[in-house]
């Protein structure tokens, strides 16, 4: 059987801060169409000026967005074929090969983005006092045995697999500049005074942004970890393996990284997403570039 996939959020204001500016989304469809997600971290900014609501914004834009893509028919990105039509008179759906398949939910997931960046720059205009509310996103959508994600800002999404965690995702942010032209160490990251200083983000005025977007094949066994910066400047990657490598309760391991964070200072809010793939791997499917199933309606991709 495919890869299924369950998953689940928590979130917390951490020690300092009164308010939470963080929001999360996790959409899972129902079985048999649980081989795919929708897994959403965002994390305002603007503090008085509406930090939270830029947040909320960018998840229930995404939201709205995406959803044709997570149609019974769309488990995978599909074209009819006017063209072929059994002889019962039922339409047939081709599944697209795996570059046809990138170019899909990558330009689909742009679209998106751009117009959740569109929903908060209006809402700065309509509301004087959230002038330059902004956000930053990281999101994942899983198709299949496939993980295609997106970042923008400084919110994480690491692949944990065989007891490693990797980022996905690289920060758009100043001490991650510094990293990448050598003048500061890695692990200077999560005490520099300017670690929270970020060049891209939704919002904040700007009428466009540019979207990072990457691409993982997924094993039974993965677990996704997308997250706000509240977590990974406070619980470090040894710490976040140790709890993942013993994770039986999702729920629990979330709650655990929360702890350890608010233990290390806890200065922002806290907000991750924790997926883990189940399933077995169909050798049968992933030799087939092209294969044929039955379809419904199709889900149309947002016009360009």
């Amino acid at each position: 059987m495919p890869i299924r996939i369950t998953a689940v959020y928590q979130t917390d204001p951490g020690c300092i801060r009164e308010r939470n500016e963080d929001a999360a989304l996790v959409f899972v469809p129902d079985q048999p169409h649980d081989d795919t997600a929708l897994l959403v971290v965002a994390d305002g900014m603007g503090g008085y000026r509406a930090g939270d609501r830029a947040s909320q914004i960018a998840v229930t834009t995404l939201r709205a967005e995406m959803e044709p893509l997570f149609a019974p028919s769309s488990a995978q990105p599909t074209m009819r074929l006017d063209a072929k039509t059994e002889a019962d008179g039922e339409r047939t759906t081709v599944f697209l090969p795996e570059t046809a398949a990138s170019e899909h939910y990558g330009g689909f997931i742009t679209r998106a983005v751009q117009r959740a960046n569109d929903a908060i720059v209006a809402y700065g205009q309509e509301h004087r006092e959230a002038r330059g509310l902004g956000s930053t996103v990281t999101l994942v959508v899983v198709a299949r045995d496939r993980a295609y994600f997106a970042n923008v800002g400084d919110s994480r999404t690491y692949l944990y697999r065989d007891g490693t965690l990797r980022s996905i995702t690289r920060d758009h942010s100043l001490v991650a500049k510094l990293v990448e032209a050598g003048q500061i160490d890695p692990d200077d990251v999560y005490d520099h005074p300017k670690r929270n200083l970020i060049y891209r983000s939704l919002g904040s005025d700007r009428e466009e942004t540019e979207v990072d977007l990457f691409e993982e094949e997924l094993h039974p066994g993965d677990m996704l970890l997308l997250c706000s910066d509240g977590l990974w400047e406070k619980v470090r990657t040894p710490e976040i393996e140790s709890v993942l490598s013993s994770a039986t309760d999702l729920q629990a391991a979330c709650a655990k990284l929360i702890t350890i964070a608010n233990a290390n200072g806890g200065e922002d809010n806290i907000t991750l997403v924790l997926a883990r793939c189940d399933g077995t791997r169909d050798p049968a499917v992933d030799a087939a570039d092209i294969a044929e199933a039955d379809t419904g309606e199709l889900a149309a991709a947002p016009d360009q």
